[in-house]
């Protein structure tokens, strides 16, 4: 409620009296619709987004707040980004460095894996592809290990050489076996020239069961198989001869030429051949495929030789994809016809010509109908 102020009279050389002034609220003011009311919104104006601003931060390195350790190697990282893609961090939100295994994650490596967290687009060398699906396998980072095998697809242009070469980088990893075997089965027109080198030497028993297991392997004949066989055992003979019923029961023994089967029951005057089949244990193999040969042959399609096959535990195997390359010093117009007999000194000749040769000779040979 409005009063009225008391003034004082001047006296003297006072200043004169002012006039009486009534105390008014401001909201008297406004509650008699003098003054605008002082309630109405105030708008804002919007800032720039966080995220981006967050990760700007990020990109320009100036928010490190983790470490990463590696051998003598210590990365400065950010553990908000860390934490999107590894779950260890998850679960302990205290944590604020991590020491990883160097033999799981190297330093090289992990530089292109934070690249890669910070939405960035690093390149990957082919030797170090394989690594990095080590990393990411290691960390349980699916969605960088879903990338990596789709640029390791077929359909992606990832064509032989490069599968023979992951397979060799995979191959000391027992975590990255898959990998190393699907690359051994994409082996096609690549193996007689793979057979040559001396990564195929270097392939373990497995590998090269693995890699003879395959449908799609191209030679002139089954034979080349068998004396890609004989030439692996025979590079660290003695100690490979534990492998030799392992490897050979591999080699399609009954897809060989028939003549060339009967020429092998007996030694050939090359040790290299005749102390691996001279072996007792490995006669059993090598006369189960000559008898699934015999009864293949002797098929006439009724029911009653299916009895056959199953009573003498008759094994038909596939055909390899043939090719025929007019340089084999054992050419042949139909590879694998029965008579096709040759020495394994032919066939090291034979790889010797394709050492001289383009990688991809035998790629382009014209393709059989």
């Amino acid at each position: 409620m409005a009063k009225l102020t008391k003034d004082n009279a001047a006296h003297g050389d006072e200043l004169p009296l002012e006039p009486q002034l009534v105390e008014l609220s401001l909201k008297d003011f406004r509650n008699g619709n003098r003054i605008p009311s002082l309630s109405k919104d105030i708008h804002l104006p919007k800032q720039k987004n966080v995220v981006e601003s967050l990760k700007s931060f990020w990109l320009e390195n100036k928010t490190h707040d983790f470490l990463v350790r590696l051998g003598k190697y210590d990365f400065p990282c950010d553990r908000l980004v860390l934490m999107l893609y590894v779950d260890l961090l998850r679960q302990d939100l205290d944590r604020r460095e991590l020491r990883l295994p160097e033999n799981f994650v190297r330093p090289e490596v992990f530089y292109i894996l934070f690249r890669w967290m910070n939405d960035q687009e690093p390149l990957v060398k082919r030797p170090g592809i394989v690594h990095l699906l080590l990393a990411a396998d290691y960390l349980k980072i699916e969605q960088l290990s879903s990338q990596i095998w789709q640029c390791l697809d077929q359909d992606s242009g990832f064509g032989e050489l490069q599968a023979i070469q992951v397979a060799q980088d995979s191959m000391p990893f027992k975590d990255l076996n898959r990998l190393h075997y699907l690359m051994l089965h994409r082996i096609h027109y690549y193996f007689l020239v793979f057979s040559s080198s001396v990564e195929f030497l270097d392939l373990s028993a497995k590998s090269l069961s693995v890699l003879f297991t395959s449908h799609e392997i191209r030679v002139n004949s089954e034979a080349e198989v068998f004396y890609s066989a004989i030439r692996w055992l025979n590079h660290e003979w003695p100690s490979r001869r534990m492998h030799a019923v392992e490897v050979m029961e591999n080699v399609r023994i009954s897809r060989m030429p028939s003549e060339l089967l009967l020429v092998l029951e007996s030694p050939v005057d090359d040790i290299r051949v005749d102390r691996i089949l001279q072996l007792p244990e490995l006669q059993p193999v090598m006369e189960k495929g000559r008898f699934d040969q015999v009864a293949v042959h002797l098929d006439d399609g009724t029911k009653l030789y299916q009895q056959i096959y199953e009573i003498f535990d008759v094994t038909v195997v596939q055909p390899r994809r043939f090719i025929c390359h007019d340089l084999a010093p054992y050419h042949r117009p139909e590879p694998n016809s029965p008579d096709h007999v040759f020495r394994y000194a032919d066939f090291l000749s034979y790889l010797g010509v394709l050492q001289t040769l383009p990688l991809d000779a035998l790629q382009r040979l014209p393709k059989p109908l």
